[in-house]
């Protein structure tokens, strides 16, 4: 069964139902499936209020692939280049906490992040700044990323710290 088709299938089916103009590519990279999805008037329908539709979009899709492929698909959708201008947002945030540590000594706590998030966000923190470290500590809604220099960073526990989200 060719995964492509099918997960363009699955999105074509689940957009049909959400809007009515919008075109579907699908791409394999480095194991990974992105849905990128071309919808003009009608992407905020798609993405939601602070990206919420399009990660339970993505969570939805990944269930129904692995019903239909029994095996786990890792998917990206993204709607008009969200997932890019998201990203830089995301840098933004990560780079004046990064400052805030950088001049205060003190560790800044981000909250209210997807574990995607997260990852970017930590990802900009370690290749950008080599003082500082990043990690996620909490669990479920309560988990939150902290950057820190990584002079005070704490010794990690697998339970509460995890370096990479």
């Amino acid at each position: 069964m060719d995964k492509i088709k099918t997960i363009k299938t699955i999105a074509e089916d689940l957009l049909g139902k959400m809007i009515n103009k919008f075109e579907v590519e699908v791409e394999e990279k480095e194991g990974m499936f992105h849905v990128i999805i071309k919808a003009d008037d009608e992407a905020p329908t798609i993405i939601g209020r602070h990206g919420e539709t399009i990660r339970s979009l993505q969570k939805i899709m990944e269930v129904m692939l692995y019903k239909q492929l029994n095996e786990p698909v890792s998917l990206l959708v993204n709607v008009n280049d969200y997932r890019e201008k998201q990203k830089e947002r995301l840098e933004a945030i990560a780079a004046d906490a990064a400052e805030r540590v950088k001049s205060s000594r003190q560790p800044s706590y981000l909250r209210h992040f997807s574990a995607y998030e997260r990852r970017v966000m930590h990802e900009y923190v370690t290749q950008n700044n080599e003082e500082l470290t990043s990690y996620s500590i909490g669990e479920g809604r309560d988990r939150r990323l902290v950057i820190d220099l990584k002079e005070n960073a704490p010794v990690t526990t697998e339970s509460t710290i995890e370096t990479t989200v």
